[in-house]
C-alpha cells in the first residue's frame, strides 16, 4: 500500500503510465496591492491521475482550494499585499506543471518622527524613530549636528545624533535628511542680558507711540505679539538703543493687552477700549445701496458699538401718534436733527431721513448711545433714491410683494396677469401732502411729487396707488401695479421702479403666471 501512494503522488497511474498535468495559465503578473485572487486550470493526461498542488512562497502565496483531486481540475490562490519595496516572486506545482507569478514592489515610503526640536545651547543627544519599507540613509547638513549611530537602514529602525554646544548668542538651526524627510534641530544661543525701561505701558483706546530704552552689552532684537503695535524704530540693535513703537485704535469694545519683546526682555502694553460709537456705512434700508439718500427715506447704519446688544424696535411717542427718535438710549442725527427710529442693534440701525434735508446736497451723520457720540459720516442726498424691499432683507432677488388676494408673492405662489401686485418701496423723497417726521400716516395719504413708473419683464404696468400705508411711518410707500398681459411668466421675472427718473436697484424679481 505505501508503494502505490508513493507512485500515485510521483504522477504515475496505477497501470505503471506516467501522468503529466498542463496547468493555464502558465505565468502572471501582479501589482504590489491589494490583496489578488486567481484560478489556474489543471489539464491532466488522464482522468485517473491524482495531482497535489504547493507552493513555494507559503507566506504571501497560498491555494484557496484544489489543493489534490483527480483528472481535470480548478485550483484557487491568493496573493498577500506586497508591503516591502522588492519585487517578488513564486510559484504553484502540480506534478511535472509549474504556474510562476510576479509580484511588483510597493512603493517606497517614509516617516520620521519627532520632525523636528528645541534645545538648549548646552550640548547633548537625541534619537529620531524611522519608520520605512525601503532603505535609506541619514545625513546631517552642519558640522555641529553629527549622526552617531542609523547613518542607514532598511526598514524600519532609529538615527542616533548629537549636537555641539552654541557659543554664540545667535539662534542656529541644522538638518539631518533621512531618505528625503528632514528633521529640524533649533539651537537657542548664549542668553543675552538685556534691560529695558518702562517694563509696561498703558494706552487709551485711541492708541498713541511709546519708546523703550534698551539697555545691553550684546545685540537684540524686537518683536510685537500682536499687530496692532507696530515698530516704528529700533527693530533691532547692539549695545544699548531705543525702540519706538506705535498702537493702532481699538476698535473692539474690550480692553486688550500684548507684549514686545527686546532681547530676552518683555514690555507690557495694556490698551483700553474705544467707547465711541463708530459709523462704518449708512444705507438705503431697501437696496444697500450707498450712493446717496431722499428725504424721508428709511436707512441703514452700520457700525459698532451703536446700540444695545439686543434689538430694540421702534417705538411710539406718549400720544401714540409718532415715532421716537430714541431707542434703548441710541438715536441717529443728520445736521443734528434727531431722526424717528426704527429699530436699534449694536451693528446696525435703522432710522428715516428728516424731510428738513429737502435741498440739500448732503448730510451729516451722527449716532450717539448712551451719550456718546460717532465721529460724523457724510451721506449724499437727492430728490429720489428708489430702493425695493426684498423677501430675504438682502437687496437682492424676490420682492417683498403681495399678491391681489394679499397672500406673498413667491415663485411657489404667482401672480397672474392681469392681476395686482403690492411693492414696498423708500426713497420716494417729497409727498403730497408733505411728511411729517415719524408721524403716522392719517387720510389723507401722502402722494410722491415724482413720477413712478413699474414695469414687470420689461412690460410697463399700470400704476394704481401709490402712496403711504395707513397707521405706518412716512418712508415706506406702497405701489399697486396690474401685471401687464405682455410680462413674461416665471418665478423670477426682473422687476424695475423707476421714481422721479431714479431707477431702484436691480436683480428684484416678482413671480408671474
Amino acid at each position: 500500500m505505501g508503494i502505490l501512494v508513493f507512485v500515485l503522488l510521483a504522477g504515475a497511474t496505477a497501470f505503471g503510465q506516467t501522468c503529466t498535468f498542463t496547468l493555464s495559465p502558465a505565468s502572471r503578473s501582479v501589482p504590489a496591492s491589494p490583496d489578488t485572487v486567481g484560478t489556474l486550470t489543471v489539464t491532466a493526461s488522464s482522468s485517473t491521475c491524482a495531482r497535489t498542488a504547493v507552493t513555494d512562497s507559503p507566506d504571501w502565496l497560498t491555494i484557496s482550494f484544489g489543493t489534490t483531486g483527480t483528472g481535470n481540475g480548478t485550483i484557487g490562490y491568493r496573493v498577500e499585499e506586497n508591503r516591502t519595496a522588492s519585487v517578488r516572486n513564486g510559484s504553484i506545482t502540480v506534478g511535472n506543471a509549474r504556474f510562476t507569478i510576479s509580484q511588483g514592489a510597493a512603493s517606497c515610503t517614509l516617516s520620521i518622527s519627532p520632525t523636528s526640536a528645541q534645545v538648549l545651547r548646552t550640548a547633548g543627544t537625541g534619537t529620531l524613530r524611522v519608520e520605512s519599507n525601503c532603505t535609506w540613509t541619514a545625513a546631517s547638513n552642519v558640522e555641529w549636528l553629527r549622526v552617531t549611530s542609523g547613518a542607514s537602514g532598511n526598514g524600519a529602525g532609529t538615527v542616533a545624533y548629537a549636537y555641539d554646544d552654541n557659543a554664540s548668542t545667535a539662534q542656529r538651526r541644522g538638518v539631518i535628511n533621512v531618505g528625503g524627510r528632514g528633521f529640524s534641530l533649533t539651537q537657542e544661543g548664549v542668553q543675552c542680558t538685556v534691560s529695558v525701561n518702562p517694563t509696561a505701558a498703558d494706552f487709551g483706546g485711541d492708541g498713541g507711540t511709546g519708546t523703550i530704552a534698551v539697555t545691553s552689552a550684546c545685540a537684540w532684537q524686537v518683536s510685537a505679539s500682536q499687530n496692532w503695535i507696530a515698530i516704528t524704530s529700533g527693530s533691532s540693535g547692539n549695545g544699548n538703543g531705543a525702540v519706538g513703537y506705535r498702537v493702532a485704535p481699538n476698535t473692539a469694545n474690550a480692553a486688550r493687552q500684548a507684549a514686545i519683546a527686546v532681547g530676552n526682555q518683555s514690555v507690557t502694553v495694556r490698551q483700553g477700549a474705544t467707547e465711541l460709537p463708530v459709523i462704518s456705512a449708512v444705507t438705503n434700508a431697501a437696496s444697500f445701496a450707498r450712493d446717496a439718500a431722499a428725504p424721508g427715506t428709511v436707512v441703514a447704519v452700520f457700525g459698532q458699538r451703536l446700540g444695545p446688544a439686543q434689538i430694540a424696535t421702534a417705538q411710539l411717542t406718549a400720544d401714540g401718534l409718532s415715532l421716537a427718535t430714541a431707542l434703548s438710549g441710541t438715536r441717529v442725527l443728520f445736521d443734528d436733527t434727531p431722526a424717528p427710529m426704527i429699530y436699534a442693534l449694536d451693528s446696525v440701525v435703522s432710522a428715516v431721513v428728516p424731510y428738513n434735508t429737502e435741498g440739500k446736497r448732503s448730510t451729516k451723520v451722527v449716532v450717539e448711545y448712551q451719550g456718546r457720540r460717532s465721529a460724523e459720516a457724510t451721506l449724499n442726498l437727492a430728490a429720489t433714491a428708489p430702493g425695493i424691499f426684498t423677501a430675504n432683507a438682502s437687496g437682492t432677488g424676490q420682492a417683498a410683494a403681495l399678491n391681489q388676494d394679499l397672500t406673498p408673492n413667491s415663485a411657489g405662489n404667482p401672480q397672474a396677469r392681469g392681476g395686482t401686485i403690492v411693492l414696498y418701496v423708500t426713497g420716494e423723497g417729497v409727498t403730497d401732502p408733505p411728511g411729517v417726521d415719524g408721524r403716522l400716516n392719517a387720510t389723507p395719504l401722502p402722494q410722491p411729487v415724482a413720477p413712478v413708473i413699474v414695469s414687470i419683464g420689461g412690460a410697463v404696468a399700470q400704476v394704481t396707488y401709490k402712496g403711504g400705508v395707513f397707521g405706518v411711518t412716512p418712508g415706506l410707500m406702497q405701489i399697486n401695479a396690474v401685471v401687464p398681459p405682455a410680462a413674461p411668466t416665471g418665478g423670477a421675472v426682473p422687476l424695475t421702479v423707476i421714481i422721479g427718473g431714479v431707477t431702484a436697484q436691480r436683480e428684484v424679481t416678482v413671480a408671474i403666471q
